[in-house]
């Protein structure tokens, strides 16, 4: 099964009704992002089908840069990498010695990962936004988004700490972040790839 990431990334509702209306919980997300002007560190990601029961674990690493920039790699239990400069987006399968190029429109970049390396400014007109207890519950604005709801939670430290991903078919990606870095320097030549010699080279436009 290899659905995980494209869940997350490509193809990505939570009843809000229990979690506060806040008139600013919009700006808090966004003070609390704005800071963070690249991130790096490690995930374990869990997707559960409609019913809770869980159909994939898997884990790795993610480096994210404002605006719009992201290297994301899974190693197990499939690995496989995807990355992002903002223009074009890579979906790369050693397994298959495969790579998918497409082109980053409007609609991807809602996409949850990229929220955290996306323009702060955009929250507020790309989501309604309520808060509770620490956690943020955002629902797209618009039909088309690749995702029907998402919380993120925070740690002590401001970083964040664990998102919850439902999408149209009920499925949800809860992802736990470990070991986050706030504000590494990360080199422009991580959000960039090159296919290896050989690769099958798809390109979706």
């Amino acid at each position: 099964m290899r659905r995980t990431l494209g869940i997350l990334f490509i193809a990505l509702g939570l009843s809000f009704g229990a979690a506060g209306a806040t008139a600013d919980a919009s700006e808090e997300l966004s003070r609390l992002l704005q800071p963070l002007g690249s991130i790096s560190g490690g995930f374990r990601q869990t997707l559960k089908d409609q019913k809770g029961k869980t159909l994939q674990k898997s884990s790795g690493n993610f480096s994210v840069q404002r605006p719009g920039k992201l290297r994301w790699q899974t190693g197990e239990p499939f690995s496989q990498l995807l990355v992002t400069n903002n223009q074009k987006l890579w979906l790369y399968d050693p397994d298959l010695e495969q790579v998918t190029i497409r082109p980053v429109d409007n609609r991807m970049k809602e996409t949850p990962a990229l929220l955290l390396g996306g323009k702060v400014e955009d929250i507020r007109g790309s989501f309604s936004v309520e808060s509770k207890k620490g956690a943020y519950y955002l629902t797209p604005k618009s039909a088309s988004a690749p995702f029907k709801s998402m919380v993120i939670r925070f740690d002590s430290k401001g970083l964040p700490a664990a998102m919850t991903v439902r999408d149209g078919m009920g499925q949800t990606t809860d992802i736990q972040f470990n070991g986050l870095q706030a504000n590494p320097k990360l080199s422009s030549a991580m959000f960039n790839f090159k296919p290896p010699k050989g690769t099958d080279i798809i390109r979706d436009e």
